[in-house]
């Protein structure tokens, strides 16, 4: 598959990752979100994209200019997808928001248009029934920080055909992914199926059992020899995201612990405009996290 253009709905923190890797990676890409205010979210968030591929990938500042020429946002979306050969949807983590975003495109989406959802717990085949060309769509789940965590998790609803899979693995190379081909629907992938439950583990002991969060990054950093803990990826993933995770749990499971856990993170962090590493603070305070400080290892006399 040739990928000339590339669209994403929703200039999110992974939406607005997205698109700058696909920039990066020489095809022109649009971020298309639904306010002037959203837009300007959103290139906030792209700002801070070039010095972190400069120090971690030793880019040059040549080629970051590059990648900023082909990429562009609107509020636009018939001229957005006009003549896309890829969607990527990276809207809020809500069915109704996605039907919505869906239901959206009907009228000026290309029939051969690849559309993908990067949603990170729901199934492709929730979502294919109000997808205009369901046939030409799947999902391609990514990783937060994906210039360096590199992967594109590709899973899609029964039926769906091996072209539009090979054309998903073949977009992934383009954009210097590594495609992990997932063909059994799971909720939450290889990547969310380990890694949420440690997440839903740490925040149900910091909201239903009231254990201090740096405590609890403290011990799984020395007990596991790994560099964060999951307090810290929390913050990555975003208060807001972690919220929208949170409150799915609960409604498909009815544990109060889950509302428990979404009322504290609105309460504490949420309205107080600590959105995570987004926004400067979360857990923790950033770009110079303390999990990344000598003294966060406790020291034994």
């Amino acid at each position: 598959m040739d990928v000339n253009k590339v669209v994403i709905l929703g200039g999110g923190v992974l939406g607005s990752q997205i698109a700058f890797q696909s920039a990066f990676s020489g095809i022109e890409t649009v971020i298309y979100d639904i306010s002037d205010k959203a837009i300007s979210a959103a290139k906030e968030k792209i700002a801070t994209l070039p010095p972190q591929y400069k120090r971690d990938l030793a880019v040059s500042d040549d080629r970051l200019a590059v990648a900023a020429a082909q990429l562009s946002l609107t509020t636009d979306l018939e001229s957005a997808i006009s003549h896309a050969d890829v969607i990527i949807e990276a809207v809020p983590e809500r069915l109704d928001i996605k039907k919505s975003s869906y239901a959206s495109l009907q009228p000026y989406i290309g029939a051969n248009t690849l559309v993908l959802t990067n949603s990170s717990t729901l199934l492709p085949s929730q979502i294919n029934d109000f997808v205009p060309n369901k046939e030409r769509f799947l999902a391609m789940h990514f990783a937060n920080l994906i210039w360096l965590h590199n992967a594109a998790e590709i899973m899609w609803a029964p039926g769906t055909p091996q072209n539009t899979i090979d054309d998903a693995v073949n977009f992934a190379e383009q954009i210097q992914m590594a495609p992990f081909k997932i063909s059994t629907e799971i909720s939450g992938y290889v990547m969310n199926a380990l890694f949420l439950p440690l997440i839903n583990a740490a925040l149900l002991l910091w909201a239903d059992k009231d254990l201090d969060p740096i405590m609890i990054d403290q011990d799984w950093v020395v007990s596991m020899g790994v560099d964060r803990g999951p307090f810290g990826f929390v913050d990555i993933m975003g208060i807001n995201t972690a919220i929208n995770i949170e409150t799915g749990f609960y409604e498909n499971t009815k544990d109060e612990r889950f509302k428990k856990v979404v009322a504290k993170l609105t309460k504490e962090y949420l309205e107080k405009g600590k959105m995570g590493v987004q926004s400067g603070e979360g857990f923790y305070k950033y770009p110079k996290p303390l999990y990344q400080q000598p003294e966060f290892r406790p020291t034994v006399k």
